[in-house]
């Protein structure tokens, strides 16, 4: 055999060898990049997970309430009861209805005394004016009296006149018929005198009855005048009276009021179980209890039991 016939089977052999041993290669990288069957049971192949976000609640666990009673009815659950949100924890509801009835009274009397009105008297009527005396004259008793001396004077001046003349000249009984003349004249004279003396006394009984109903109807008027003065001042008394009880109705029903404002209804803002109903004790009347509510569904009041209890919440309200 020539020398270029054994270079073509060298060359021939080589490239035989190198595509050999390129098989074997990718054959063996090909079984490691397959995992075998034995494998694909042992080990399943990962699957995708959904990862929750643990939810963040402001729901406390624990919530205590401080509450003040009137007595201990007002407590509308026991240790162990389950209760809803809004259902009512605590009420006062007797002392309640006694503050209503006490309001419903106050508001009746304030009704009644705004109802009654104060009148005011009326003026008293004026006094009857007494009528005026008529002004007076003695004039016919003071003629009459006049007239008399006039015939006295007369009479004594013709009795001087038969002094003068000479007894035998004058008869006795003429003398003696003068002489009664004269004394009936006195007695005229007397009368007339009399009957001015009474005149003018009665003239002085009607001045006197004058000035006593002159006096009579100025104390009548005086009296009057008081009266309606003290009716006036009793009015308005009673006036001040009636605006002083309706100040202080209306300051009661607005204390009243003020008070069952105060009264309010305590209620669970959560559903959970009454873990704990602790009575602190009395103050002002009032007792104070504190109400641990654990929130949840009936078993959390079991379950809170190995909670830790949260910080108070305050008081839950004062009834």
């Amino acid at each position: 055999m020539s020398q270029p016939d054994n270079e073509s089977s060298t060359n021939a052999i080589g490239f035989v060898a190198w595509s050999v041993l390129a098989g074997l290669v990718g054959v063996l990288w090909f079984a490691d990049a397959r995992p075998s069957q034995s494998q694909a049971t042992q080990t399943p192949p990962a699957q995708p997970q959904v990862v929750t976000a643990p939810v963040v609640s402001d729901t406390p666990r624990v919530l205590k309430f401080s509450l003040s009673l009137s007595e201990p009815d007002d407590l509308k659950v026991g240790q162990g009861d389950f209760v809803n949100s809004g259902q009512v924890l605590a009420d006062r509801s007797r002392q309640r209805q006694q503050l209503m009835v006490q309001r419903d009274r106050a508001k009746l009397s304030l009704q009644k005394i705004q109802a009654r009105e104060v009148i005011n008297p009326s003026p008293p009527m004026p006094v009857p004016p007494i009528r005026s005396l008529p002004p007076v004259t003695f004039q016919t008793e003071e003629a009459a009296i006049a007239q008399v001396q006039a015939d006295i004077d007369l009479q004594i001046r013709k009795l001087d006149l038969l002094q003068t003349l000479p007894p035998d000249q004058v008869p006795s009984a003429m003398r003696e018929h003068e002489d009664r003349i004269l004394e009936e004249l006195y007695s005229d004279l007397d009368l007339a005198q009399g009957t001015l003396r009474k005149a003018q006394e009665q003239r002085q009984y009607q001045e006197y009855e004058y000035s006593l109903a002159v006096a009579q109807r100025a104390e009548e008027e005086n009296q009057q005048q008081l009266s309606y003065g003290e009716q006036l001042q009793q009015a308005e008394q009673r006036s001040r009276d009636r605006e002083f009880q309706i100040a202080q109705l209306e300051a009661n029903v607005q204390n009243l009021d003020t008070q069952l404002s105060e009264l309010s209804t305590v209620t669970s803002p959560y559903a959970g179980t009454i873990r704990r109903i602790k009575w602190l004790g009395q103050s002002d009347n009032r007792l104070q209890v504190e109400i641990t509510l654990a929130v949840g569904g009936p078993s959390a009041g079991a379950a809170a039991d190995s909670l830790d209890p949260l910080p108070d919440a305050g008081p839950g309200g004062e009834l």
